[in-house]
């Protein structure tokens, strides 16, 4: 811990927001309308500034009725019924702030339009009470917004200034920061001094491999972007004495990774969109078939998969084999499918100026590159990845006489989605456990306060978005992470901003 009674500071400001996602944009902006001077630190270039937020699909959540939607989040926050990995006072003021999402981005100019409402678990109490909501704005994701913004308001933002150590005083206090610039083309120490508070808002830890391994349950997780998230704002807390929640939770799926390919694939399934269909509810027969086996070449669980829950269905590990035998798994398909449309609806990485790869129209390049795998039988295909043939082919054919049945046994598949596999050739894509982000870091309370161990605030250290998200194991449906940066970052700068000041 950094307690420097001769520090030299190099700058000032009431508020340092540390990291420039939506969670830190939010934050800067509400901080800096309320009077603050703020500086925002980011480790990435102007040029190559891409932070989780960017990469969503700008959706975020509204919820319609408060006191519904305490009830829908306190369900999913419990263990047993009784233990619950988030407090009821955090659950309270998050559906009280997210109610107020809409109203907050149009009156700072954002068009947003209504899409759906949905989630991701409707059979439990208050699920009704979910809204989502899709920003109309330029570029389809709120960064843009938040760029604008925060340049009308000559906010300083920092790029390529890392931060890395918080600065107390003698009584624990957050004084300031110490972070690494490289604005000038030689890296060099910046101690900034704050009056007021820091506000971490790094992310989370996809780009941490070491932390991934300890933390995630499994190996190897393979995320869709954040790799600049390397768990800086969790280490920086954890130095200070701030405890950690939420560090096995992810909202995460499983997801294609090559060789070839910095970030993860989200894969298309049932084709054409098959992800928002389940979303909005599927109403119709699915025009193509899939399954999901082990890598034995065996179904282990019900395909219309939770978007972001799936992930904990590949932690099962063998402790004769010492293995993952879920991990990987393979997503097995046919010529229908094959032919139905590209095998990702997006690409991977981000939109606009930060996509990477541009996914061809009939899989055609993809199997080319050996990221597709083709079996004339089901028996080459289990062949090409390493199963047992005899075993896919019976997955297989049990697979079909349910479909023929309408009944899936097993693991009740929605009927709507039960489609044969019987159009050769044969396909097979390998899956990870992986998706969107982590949710784990510092324990935060009502007033984003982060705390310590004993449940008592660290003054002057607050946090907002995905450090140390509020979500615990089950995550409510899409567009919630965007729905917490708003809501936690407003949350952070209004208690931040009365703070004591300090000399």
């Amino acid at each position: 811990m950094l307690r420097l009674k001769d520090t030299r500071w190099d700058l000032t400001a009431d508020i340092v927001v540390a990291g420039y996602g939506l969670a830190g944009a939010v934050a800067a902006i509400t901080a800096h309308d309320k009077g603050a001077r703020v500086i925002i630190l980011e480790k990435q270039s102007v040029a190559t500034h891409c932070s989780g937020s960017s990469i969503s699909g700008g959706l975020f959540l509204c919820v319609s009725d408060i006191a519904r939607a305490v009830e829908h989040m306190t369900a999913l926050c419990q263990a047993d019924g009784e233990v619950s990995w988030t407090d009821p006072d955090v659950i309270r003021v998050w559906a009280e702030y997210t109610s107020q999402n809409k109203d907050w981005l149009e009156r700072l100019g954002g068009h947003v339009k209504f899409y759906c409402k949905t989630a991701e678990y409707p059979d439990i109490p208050g699920a009704d009470s979910f809204e989502l909501w899709q920003y109309r704005g330029r570029g389809l994701h709120m960064m843009h917004l938040m760029y604008d913004l925060v340049a009308s308001r000559n906010i300083k933002v920092m790029y390529q200034t890392r931060a890395e150590r918080l600065l107390t005083n003698t009584a624990v206090e957050v004084t300031g920061i110490r972070a690494t610039s490289a604005e000038g083309g030689q890296p060099s120490h910046v101690n900034i001094k704050v009056t007021r508070a820091v506000i971490l808002c790094t992310g989370g830890f996809e780009g941490d491999e070491a932390m991934k391994l300890q933390y995630l349950g499994m190996h190897p997780v393979y995320f869709t972007g954040g790799m600049a998230n390397t768990g800086d704002g969790i280490k920086m807390g954890q130095e200070v004495g701030a405890d950690l929640w939420h560090m096995n939770c992810v909202s995460a799926r499983l997801v294609a990774k090559f060789l070839e390919f910095p970030w993860a694939f989200f894969i298309d399934f049932g084709g054409k969109g098959w992800q928002r269909r389940q979303i909005m509810g599927l109403k119709e027969k699915a025009a193509v078939g899939f399954i999901i086996v082990d890598r034995y070449g065996r179904r282990y669980m019900n395909e219309n998969l939770k978007p972001h829950a799936a992930f904990y269905e590949l932690t099962a590990f063998d402790t004769h084999r010492r293995e993952y035998y879920r991990v990987p798994s393979y997503h097995i398909f046919d010529r229908k499918r094959m032919e139905y449309g590209p095998m990702t609806q997006r690409s991977s990485g981000a939109s606009g100026p930060h996509q990477l790869y541009k996914w061809s129209a009939d899989n055609s390049a993809e199997l080319q590159k050996g990221w597709i795998i083709k079996g004339d039988t089901v028996a080459e295909l289990a062949e090409r990845i390493g199963v047992l043939p005899s075993t896919l082919e019976n997955t297989v054919k049990t697979w079909n006489g349910y479909c023929a049945a309408g009944r899936d046994p097993e693991f009740g598949r929605n009927p709507l989605e039960m489609v044969s596999l019987d159009s050769p050739p044969f396909f097979a894509i390998r899956l990870f456990p992986g998706g969107p982000n982590t949710q784990g870091g510092p324990r935060r309370n009502c007033r984003a306060q982060v705390l310590n161990p004993f449940g008592e605030p660290i003054p002057g250290l607050y946090a907002a978005g995905e450090c140390g998200s509020i979500y615990g194991k089950l995550y409510p449906v899409g567009g919630s992470n965007l729905a917490e940066c708003i809501a936690f970052g407003r949350i952070a700068a209004e208690n931040a901003i009365q703070e004591k000041e300090r000399a």
